[in-house]
């Protein structure tokens, strides 16, 4: 897709197809279990993965559905007024920053590449801030300079280890700019379980097309 660079209606409905045909499979195979149900207990993680000619910017954003919601409400409110407070979300963020900053992990054709946090990590209640299973977001930021040796067929690996004792229904999405084309590589099977002992979950992207090599200004006349 060469041009525009975003990624297509067609990748981001083929990620959701995929996601919700395994959903329906777990349904399926259990008639006792409702659709509302077994997305109650998972964290929704969705990465974000953008390539271009200077950056990669990589964004995690989870949404924490019923069961994940009503616990992190809880130990939010501090004072216990059945409210969750703005300052409660900034003391939460302040004493959750340094673990956030080093949870998001990049590799570029295997090597390691260091994420640099772009905002302070943001915490959404999405209009509702009382307790109980009302749904919150947590969305995190980070860039890396690009690789100068960028090629076509590399894989972009985004290791998450957010809320890794929870289960995880996982979604990539891609852009490139500057010339760049990506793929998503979506996982086998979109739900994830609890990892063992802290483990990451991956979450892949492909270059397709690097961003085009910017041709070395001529030399001036002064260096004749």
């Amino acid at each position: 897709m060469p041009k525009p660079a975003r990624q297509s209606p067609l990748d981001s409905g083929l990620c959701a197809l995929r996601l919700a045909l395994a959903l329906a499979g777990i349904v399926a195979s259990n008639p006792m279990l409702s659709a509302h149900d077994l997305f109650a207990a998972y964290v929704q993680h969705r990465v974000a993965i953008v390539v271009g000619a200077r950056h990669v910017d990589v964004t995690v954003q989870l949404t924490f559905f019923e069961d994940a919601a009503e616990h992190e409400r809880e130990h939010m409110d501090v004072n216990g007024d059945g409210r969750v407070s703005r300052a409660e979300i900034e003391a939460t963020l302040e004493r959750t920053a340094p673990a956030l900053a080093t949870a998001v992990q990049l590799r570029v054709a295997g090597k390691a590449v260091e994420l640099i946090p772009l905002f302070e990590p943001a915490l959404d209640l999405l209009g509702n801030d009382r307790l109980g299973r009302n749904h919150l977001q947590l969305t995190l930021k980070y860039f890396a300079p690009t690789p100068a040796d960028l090629a076509a067929g590399a894989e972009l690996v985004v290791e998450d280890r957010l809320w890794t004792d929870t289960r995880a229904l996982g979604v990539v999405q891609t852009e490139g700019k500057d010339g760049c084309r990506l793929e998503p590589l979506p996982p086998k099977d979109p739900a994830f379980p609890p990892t063992r002992d802290g483990e990451g979950r991956e979450f892949k992207a492909r270059v397709l097309a690097p961003p085009p090599t910017k041709a070395a200004p001529p030399a001036s006349l002064s260096n004749h």
